[in-house]
C-alpha cells in the first residue's frame, strides 16, 4: 500500500509538469507568434501587398500567423508601427525618412521603426478629365483638388511640391479618398492626386468609365529644384500602356514603398520573413496575389529609398546576400 504512494505522487507530478498545474505555472506550449502588416486603403497596391504576405506567410513560416490590415495609408502606417500596435506595415520613403527624424507632420521622432526592403516604386498620379482647361499643375489655381486620403502619404507628398512651387493657398484641398473617382466624375473636383504603385486599381477604373489624363509633374519638380531638397523624390514616368485609353507617357515624380518594422519584432522573425518573401516560391505567390508591382521588389534593389536604420534580422538577411550596408543604416 505504501509503497505504492511514490508511484502515485511521481505520476502526479509529470501530470503537472505537463499540464502546467504544478505550484501554478502556465502550460509549457509553444504558441504561435501573430503579427498584424498595416497596408492601405482597399484594393490599392499597399493593401494588395500587405494581403499577400499575410498570406503567404501564414502557410509557409512555421509557428507565425500574420493577418494584414487596411489603413488611411503611409503616415499612418508610420505612426501604428512606432507605437507597436501594429508589427509590420508599407510606408512611403519619404514619410519613413521624415517620421524618423520627427519633421513635417510627425510632432515626435518614430525612432521604433526599423526598415527590411525597398518594395516597389509610389508613383505621383495627377488625374483630370480629358477636357479639362489644367494643362499644368499651376492651372489648379482656384480649382478644389483632393489631394489624396486624410492623413495619407499620397496627400503629403503632394502638398510638398505644391507647397514648394508657392501653390498653396491658391486652390481648395479636399481629402476625399477612395471618393475622389466618383466626386471627379460628379464634377465635385477638378482633379485627383493619388501615389500608389502603377497599374493602380482604382485609377484604372477611373480611365475605364471616363476618358482622363494625367498632369506632368515632374517639370514643376525639376525647375523648382525639389529633388535637391527632397532627396528621397525623383522623377518617374506613367507608361502610355497601363491604364486603359491613356496614349501617351507622362513625366511625373515618385518616391520608394518601404516594408517596415517595429524594432520589437524579433530579430529571428525578421530573418524568416524575409527568407520566405524572397524565395522563388515567395516571389511567385506574392506576384500572382498582389500584382506584376512585385517584380520591382528584387535582391538588387532591397536598400532602395531606405534612409532609416534597418532591424538586425534584416541585416543578417542582406548580408547573406551579399549586400554591403551603409553605416547609417546599421542598428543604432
Amino acid at each position: 500500500m505504501f509503497a505504492r504512494k511514490p508511484v502515485i505522487l511521481g505520476a502526479l507530478a509529470a501530470v503537472a509538469l505537463s499540464t502546467g498545474m504544478l505550484f501554478g505555472t502556465a502550460p509549457v506550449v509553444a504558441a504561435d507568434e501573430s503579427i498584424t502588416i498595416r497596408g492601405g486603403q482597399v484594393r490599392g497596391a499597399f493593401n494588395r501587398t500587405a494581403s499577400a504576405w499575410a498570406v503567404y506567410l501564414s502557410q509557409n513560416v512555421a509557428g507565425l500567423k500574420a493577418s494584414a490590415e487596411a489603413s488611411a495609408g503611409s503616415i499612418d502606417n508610420t505612426r501604428t508601427v512606432n507605437a507597436g500596435r501594429a508589427q509590420l506595415g508599407l510606408v512611403f520613403a519619404s514619410d519613413l525618412y521624415q517620421g524618423y527624424r520627427g519633421e513635417d507632420t510627425f510632432k515626435k521622432p518614430q525612432t521604433d521603426v526599423r526598415a527590411l526592403t525597398y518594395l516597389f516604386g509610389s508613383i505621383g498620379h495627377f488625374v483630370v478629365p480629358a477636357d479639362s482647361d489644367i494643362k499644368k499643375l499651376e492651372d489648379i489655381e482656384g480649382k478644389t483638388i483632393s489631394m489624396g486620403g486624410p492623413g495619407s502619404g499620397s496627400a503629403k507628398n503632394l502638398t510638398a511640391l505644391v507647397k514648394h512651387i508657392g501653390l498653396w493657398g491658391k486652390f481648395k484641398p479636399v481629402y476625399a479618398g477612395k471618393k475622389s473617382p466618383e466626386a471627379l466624375k460628379n464634377g465635385k473636383i477638378a482633379a485627383y492626386n493619388w501615389h500608389p504603385g502603377l497599374g493602380n486599381a482604382m485609377i484604372r477604373d477611373t480611365a475605364s468609365s471616363m476618358k482622363v489624363r494625367f498632369i506632368d509633374l515632374d517639370a514643376p519638380a525639376r525647375k523648382s529644384g525639389f529633388y535637391e531638397k527632397y532627396p528621397y523624390f525623383g522623377p518617374s514616368v506613367i507608361p502610355a500602356s497601363v491604364y486603359p485609353n491613356i496614349d501617351a507617357d507622362t513625366a511625373t515624380f515618385g518616391t520608394g514603398t518601404v516594408m517596415i518594422a517595429h524594432a520589437g519584432v524579433s530579430d529571428d522573425t525578421v530573418y524568416k520573413i524575409l527568407k520566405a518573401v524572397y524565395s522563388d516560391e515567395g516571389k511567385a505567390f506574392l506576384e500572382k496575389s498582389a500584382g506584376k508591382i512585385v517584380r520591382q521588389m528584387t535582391k538588387a534593389d532591397g536598400l532602395r529609398t531606405i534612409t532609416v536604420p534597418l532591424h538586425p534580422g534584416a541585416v543578417k538577411f542582406w548580408k547573406e546576400q551579399g549586400a554591403e550596408i551603409p553605416a547609417d543604416l546599421m542598428p543604432k
